[in-house]
C-alpha cells in the first residue's frame, strides 16, 4: 500500500494573489509619498509668497508715509509726481523705496540672494517669483493698492493677489 503524505503548499494563483495584492500596497504608499512631498513644496511656495505680498503692501506704505512727511503728496509712488493718474504699475525694492513703473508683471522677476532674501539685483539668480504692485486712484485721498505675485513650479502657474486702500493721512476736505 503506497502512503501519500498530506502537504499544504501555495499553489501559482495563491502567490500571484499575494504578489498583487503587495505591490498595490507599496504603489499607494508611494503615490502617498510624492503627493505629499508635492503639497509640502507648494505649501512652501505659499507661505514665501504671503511674505513677498504684504511686503509689498509695506513698502507702499512706507512710500506713502515718508511722501508725506517730506510734504509731498501721498501718492507720488515713483518719485515723479505721478499723482492722480487712473492705474499704474509698478515693482518696489526694499533697498531704494522707489516705485520703478513697469508694463507687465514678467519685467517684476525677483531674484534671490545669497542671504535668501528676494530683491531686484541683475546680478543674482532669479527667483521663481514675480511681484507686480498696481495702484489705482479711488479718490483725491485714497488708492487702492493690489499686490500680485506669480509663479511657477512644476509646470503649473499660480496666482496670488493682496490687496488695500491707502489714504491720504492729511487729507482735508
Amino acid at each position: 500500500m503506497l502512503k501519500t503524505k498530506n502537504k499544504k503548499a501555495f499553489t501559482l494563483i495563491e502567490i500571484i494573489i499575494i504578489l498583487f495584492v503587495a505591490s498595490v500596497g507599496i504603489m499607494a504608499s508611494l503615490s502617498l509619498a510624492i503627493r505629499s512631498s508635492y503639497f509640502q513644496n507648494v505649501r512652501k511656495d505659499v507661505i514665501t509668497v504671503t511674505f513677498l505680498a504684504n511686503e509689498g503692501l509695506d513698502l507702499m506704505k512706507n512710500i506713502r508715509d515718508t511722501n508725506i512727511i517730506m510734504d509731498r503728496a501721498y501718492d507720488d509712488w515713483d518719485g515723479t509726481g505721478s499723482v492722480g493718474v487712473s492705474q499704474n504699475f509698478y515693482k518696489v525694492d526694499y533697498y531704494s523705496l522707489i516705485a520703478t513703473s513697469v508694463a507687465s508683471i514678467d519685467e517684476t522677476v525677483l531674484q534671490q540672494n545669497d542671504d535668501g532674501f528676494y530683491l531686484y539685483d541683475s546680478e543674482e539668480d532669479d527667483s521663481i517669483f514675480k511681484r507686480m504692485i498696481t495702484t489705482t486712484a479711488e479718490t483725491t485721498a485714497s488708492t487702492s493698492v493690489e499686490v500680485h505675485i506669480q509663479w511657477e513650479n512644476r509646470g503649473n502657474t499660480y496666482d496670488y493677489n493682496l490687496e488695500t486702500i491707502l489714504y491720504d493721512l492729511q487729507y482735508q476736505p
